[in-house]
C-alpha cells in the first residue's frame, strides 16, 4: 500500500502525526486522564523489545494499560493510548432516551448484539435500556446505541438488564477520528476473525516460517525473538474480510508460558509484527505482574513446551500474503473500505460512538459492528 500524505509511515504502524508531535501534545495533559505515571517495563525481560505501561490509580476498569512500539517512544505513546481509551469509557455518556428497542429503534439488530447468554429476539426487543447517540460509518446517519455495550456492569445502573457484553472490542484512540475509526475496525475484524477460527479448532490457520519473513522490522522483531531463546510459532488466519490477520505464540524454558498475540492490518507486515509485539508485551506484563486482571493463581504457568505444530510444509511469508490487494491511500478512504467490507460479510452497518470532540488532544472512538464476535476468554487456544 502507498502511502498517503495523511500517513506517517513507521516501523510496524501507521499515524498521522510524527510520534514526537503526539507526545509533546499529550505530555502535559496526562493528569487530565488520570495517568500518573509511565514506566519502561522492556529491561525486566530478555527480549529487548520496548513495552512500556500507564498507571491510573483511580481507574473504573484497568489500573494499568500496557503498550509496545518499534521504539521505546511509540511503545509510551501506545501505552498511555490505551489509558486514554479507557478513561473515556469511563465518563459519562449522553442518554438520548431510555425505552426498548420496539419504542426507539425497530429496525436495531439487538439479536447481532454481544450478548452474555442468548436471548430470543423477542424478548431482546421489548427490554429497555439506555440508549446514546451513535453514527453509522457506511451513510453518516444518526443511530441510537445501547450505552450498556459501553459502559461496565458496575457503572450501569441497578436497574438496568445485565444482557449486553461489554468489552474494549472496537476501543480505539488516535490522533484523528479516522484514525482511531481505522485502529478500531481492524481490532474488531482480528478479534471476529480469530473467533471463527477458534469455533473450527484452528482450521483457518496458515503456518508460516519465519525464516523468510523479509521485511526489515518484521526481521528484526523475529531475530530478537530468536537471538532469547524464544521458540516461535507463526500463523496467518483466513477470514472472510480479506484483511491480513496474523498470530504468534512464543514459549521459552526461562519462563514456561505459552504467550499469544494477535494482529491485523491492511499491510500484511504490520499484521505480522503487533502479533509478534503483542505476544512479547503479555509475556512482559505477566512477568511484571502489576495488571488487575492477571490470575491470582500460579496454575496457568504450567504449561506444556511449544513443540512445533508442523516442521515441513511451512508457507513462504512473501507467497502466503502476494494475494493481498493494496488498500486505499488514506485513513479516511482505509475506513470506508473495511467498514464496506464487515458490511457486507455482517449484513449491518458498521456504527461508532465519538467518546471525544474535535477539540480534543486526541480523538476516542467506540465502533460496534453487529454481527461480529469476539472470545470471552482472554486466552487464544493453540
Amino acid at each position: 500500500m502507498l502511502p498517503s500524505d495523511d500517513l506517517v509511515v513507521l516501523p510496524g504502524t501507521m499515524r498521522a502525526r510524527p510520534p514526537e508531535e503526539t507526545w509533546q501534545t499529550l505530555a502535559g495533559l496526562l493528569p487530565s486522564y488520570g495517568i500518573t505515571r509511565v514506566a519502561r517495563l522492556t529491561e525486566l525481560d530478555c527480549i529487548g523489545l520496548p513495552v512500556w505501561t500507564a498507571i491510573r490509580p483511580a481507574s473504573m476498569t484497568l489500573s494499568t494499560s500496557q503498550g509496545k512500539g518499534a521504539t521505546d517512544l511509540l511503545a509510551k505513546l501506545s501505552a498511555v493510548m490505551e489509558a486514554i481509551e479507557l478513561w473515556h469509557v469511563e465518563q459519562p455518556l449522553p442518554i438520548a432516551v431510555r425505552g426498548s428497542a420496539v419504542e426507539v429503534a425497530p429496525d436495531y439488530p439487538v439479536s447481532a448484539l454481544p450478548l452474555i447468554v442468548p436471548y430470543p429476539e423477542e424478548t431482546l426487543t421489548r427490554l429497555v435500556w439506555e440508549w446514546t447517540p451513535g453514527t453509522g460509518l457506511m451513510s453518516g446517519e444518526k443511530v441510537l446505541l445501547p450505552v450498556a455495550l459501553v459502559r461496565r456492569r458496575a457503572q450501569r445502573p441497578e436497574w438496568s438488564p445485565n444482557l449486553l457484553r461489554a468489552t474494549s472490542t472496537g476501543l480505539a484512540c488516535g490522533n484523528t477520528r479516522d484514525e482511531a475509526l481505522l485502529h478500531a475496525l481492524f481490532e474488531v475484524v482480528e478479534r471476529d476473525v480469530l473467533f471463527q477460527d477458534g469455533q473450527c479448532g484452528g482450521q483457518r490457520r496458515t503456518l508460516i516460517d519465519p525464516a523468510t519473513v523479509d521485511d526489515p522490522y518484521g526481521r528484526e522483531v523475529i531475530d530478537r525473538l530468536s537471538s532469547a531463546g524464544m521458540a516461535l510459532e507463526l500463523s496467518l488466519v483466513d477470514g472472510p474480510y480479506g484483511i491480513p490477520v496474523c498470530l504468534a505464540y512464543l514459549w521459552s524454558e526461562d519462563f514456561p508460558v505459552v504467550f499469544a498475540g494477535g494482529g491485523c492490518h491492511s499491510s500484511p507486515v504490520i499484521a505480522l509484527t503487533r502479533a509478534l509485539t503483542e505476544a512479547a508485551q503479555s509475556r512482559l506484563t505477566a512477568i511484571a505482574g502489576t495488571r488487575d486482571d492477571l490470575p491470582s493463581d500460579l496454575a496457568w504457568f504450567d504449561t506444556p513446551p511449544l513443540s512445533p505444530a508442523q516442521r515441513t510444509g511451512l508457507a513462504v511469508w512473501p507467497e502466503a500474503t502476494t494475494h493481498f490487494a493494496s488498500g486505499p491511500g488514506d485513513f479516511a478512504d482505509q475506513v470506508r473500505d473495511v467498514a464496506r467490507r464487515v458490511e457486507l460479510i455482517t449484513g449491518y452497518e458498521p456504527m461508532t460512538l465519538d467518546l471525544s470532540d474535535a477539540r480534543a488532544p486526541v480523538y476516542a472512538v467506540q465502533v460496534v459492528c453487529p454481527g461480529t464476535r469476539s472470545r470471552i476468554r482472554r486466552a487464544m487456544p493453540r
